[in-house]
């Protein structure tokens, strides 16, 4: 024992001052089965696509400081940390409930209502099938129709976790970007 007291309080008769060794072969942290995201990025869809060919900049929705996004990813990816990345499509004022699309590989466009991805962000927090994923989402509504919820009829409580079942580990949209080129 290294401890000066005993677990009773009282001094340990065989403490004695100095330095001492304590060789580790590794050390880990405890993490509780089954692990969840312990941190939850939100980014935007488009963050991959710039570099891919045949691609029209004028009909991205959100591409504005992709280098910065991106890195985040990797970093986050990179750190250990349970994560989950969370790339929503054009964020609208409508309310949530409408029906969903989860994509990956960064090939989606759409709107999604910021109520909703609020949820997928708890929901993630709690889900093990949400950890160490990155995916896009949107709604099926087109930009063309707003969604509006009757508060008679309001549409049921979402099971995000059989959204989040259909992800697969190791999807950024970076794959798309290394591999060659398509001739357009």
């Amino acid at each position: 024992m290294f401890s000066k007291f005993e677990f009773d309080g009282k001094l340990n008769p065989t403490f004695v001052e100095g330095a001492f060794k304590l060789p580790l072969s590794s050390i880990r942290a405890y993490l509780k089965e089954p692990i969840t995201p312990s941190f939850v990025h939100v980014g935007s869809e488009g963050i991959t696509r710039p570099d891919r060919p045949g691609l029209d900049l004028n009909l991205a929705l959100l591409i504005l400081h992709i280098d910065k996004f991106w890195s985040r990813g990797n970093l986050i990816r990179e750190s250990g940390i349970p994560y989950t990345i969370v790339r929503p499509c054009a964020l609208t004022e409508e309310p949530a409930g409408a029906d969903l699309i989860f994509d990956q590989g960064d090939n989606i466009t759409g709107k999604i209502s910021r109520e909703e991805v609020a949820r997928i962000c708890v929901a993630a927090l709690e889900s093990p099938y949400a950890s160490g994923k990155t995916f896009e989402v949107k709604s099926v509504v087109p930009f063309s129709e707003p969604f509006t919820v009757d508060p008679q009829n309001p549409p049921p409580e979402k099971n995000y976790n059989v959204y989040f079942k259909t992800l697969k580990d190791g999807i950024t949209g970076k794959e798309i970007i290394e591999q060659d080129p398509v001739p357009v």
